[in-house]
């Protein structure tokens, strides 16, 4: 069913909060996952260590247009957010109606892990409009033999996995579907499901000649992510810090809202089809997470995707449930608030003075400090080279220091991130001093081997607004002179 006045008032949500989020971007630093995919987009390649190249490329984009800046950075995030919401929008009103439409984009723009994240350039932003297009494009593709609608959906799904691996999961709710809804079983018969799957493997042909051509490091380093490299045990603690963090990210009410519409059917009445589809868009990835936190909590974003379909199908649910239910109308109203209310102090929280550890933004706070107290000490050091013991404190330090110069980790470092597979310290700068930049005071042993004389360290706070923000040791690190005992025993 249509309706121009939903229809009107979603779309002004979606430009305003556009408009929004082009002017809130510049007001944060990067935090250490953009930083990071900055290198990736000054290093072209066909495929990354964990990744594939698309950030990359909208962030090579971005910065093409207005230079090596935060906004050239995030101008594409905002832009793929906006998508993300005109997609979430035509998924409703293809399976339901223009209402139903426009409260699933206003409980997308409220909920704090879709509103926060539409201004940051990470990989979920990037993946879930790919993921989105290629839900909305399915939906046409059952009802169809011809393979166009399939081989777009398959080149969907293929750049959504290139932007990150886990949406090639989304393969597996279209075949769920498939499997579950009688007339689209036909397409197990016929060449239509077979030329989506076709096309989703051609876009694996990059990442396999990548990982051919480096020993395959892909996927030691995913099993290393999710912790299947170590030895197996049921942690009970885990999974509840996993589902602790889905309602912290989607807010309290509202995640417990999306479970009741998923888990309850004769909860709010609404046609089954429709209803078995989002449930096929939500299940398989949210439940892989669920069961890999019996062994260690995902991280609260890993299951962003799913919620596409579950947002739409809780805002099904619950625009039902408001017409039968007295009460229903009071906790949709509670939970959008609460929403609303997190989803604004998670846009600025420095008045609230929280620890360090408890203030999610200070992970785009103290970089640009941190940059000018080492470019300081390089200047009075003579030291040209900067290693960092962390791959995003290394991407933070290659953006923020004056000139965006190359920085490196300590050759040691096992390949969990890309800096260690590109050229190191040791290639491009084999007579350079160095100085060392580290959260703990430690040096490990291949900085020690490199530079004999490790002086003692200095340890700094960065800050921002006058707000302690984070504690750094920085050693400088020659290659020649006195070997500084104290230094290196720490």
């Amino acid at each position: 069913m249509t309706s121009p006045r939903y229809a009107r008032w979603a779309a002004a949500i979606l430009i305003l909060a556009t408009i929004f989020r082009l002017w809130y971007s510049t007001h944060l630093e990067l935090v250490g996952d953009e930083a990071y995919y900055w290198l990736w987009s000054r290093h072209p390649d066909i495929c990354y260590l964990d990744k594939g190249p698309v950030i990359a490329w909208f962030i090579s984009a971005g910065t093409a247009l207005f230079g090596q800046t935060v906004f050239g950075i995030r101008f594409f995030a905002t832009l793929l957010a906006l998508g993300t919401g005109i997609g979430i929008f035509f998924v409703a009103r293809q399976l339901f109606s223009d209402r139903v439409a426009f409260w699933s984009v206003l409980l997308g723009a409220l909920t704090p892990l879709f509103a926060v994240g539409a201004t940051l350039m990470t990989i979920d932003t990037v993946y879930i409009f790919f993921w989105t297009l290629a839900a909305l494009t399915f939906w046409h593709a059952k009802d169809q033999t011809r393979l166009g609608w399939w081989i777009l959906t398959g080149g969907l799904v293929g750049l959504s996995m290139l932007s990150k691996y886990t949406g090639a999961i989304e393969l597996l709710s279209f075949v769920g579907f498939c499997a579950w809804h009688p007339p689209s079983r036909q397409h197990f018969r016929r060449p239509t499901l077979p030329a989506m799957l076709l096309v989703v493997a051609l876009f694996l042909i990059p990442i396999f000649l990548w990982n051919w051509q480096h020993g395959f490091p892909t996927s030691h380093f995913l099993l290393h992510r999710g912790a299947l490299d170590e030895r197996m045990r049921l942690r009970p603690l885990e999974v509840l810090s996993f589902l602790g963090q889905q309602a912290g990210v989607i807010s309290p009410v509202v995640f417990l809202g999306l479970l009741a519409a998923v888990c309850w059917p004769g909860f709010a009445p609404t046609p089954r089809v429709q209803t078995g589809y989002l449930r096929a868009l939500f299940l398989p990835l949210f439940l892989i997470y669920l069961v890999l936190s019996f062994q260690k909590a995902s991280q609260a974003n890993w299951a962003a995707a799913a919620y596409v379909g579950g947002l739409v199908l809780a805002a099904a649910k619950w625009c039902e449930a408001v017409r039968i239910y007295p009460w229903a109308k009071w906790v949709a109203l509670t939970g959008l608030a609460l929403a609303f209310m997190e989803t604004s102090l998670l846009h600025e929280t420095s008045w609230l003075h929280l620890p360090g550890r408890l203030d999610p933004l200070d992970r785009a706070r103290g970089s640009r400090d941190l940059a000018a107290q080492v470019s300081e000490l390089q200047s009075s050091s003579s030291a040209p080279v900067v290693i960092a013991n962390k791959y995003m404190t290394a991407a933070l330090l290659s953006f923020y220091l004056p000139g965006q110069p190359d920085t490196f980790m300590p050759v040691s470092s096992p390949p969990f991130n890309q800096l260690v597979l590109w050229p190191t310290y040791r290639e491009k700068h084999p007579s350079d001093d160095a100085i060392y930049v580290s959260d703990v005071i430690r040096v490990p042993l291949s900085i020690q081997a490199d530079f004999p004389n490790v002086q003692s360290p200095h340890e700094i706070h960065t800050s921002q607004d006058g707000r302690q923000v984070n504690r750094f040791y920085l050693f400088v690190c020659r290659r020649t002179g006195p070997i500084n005992q104290a230094a290196v025993s720490k």
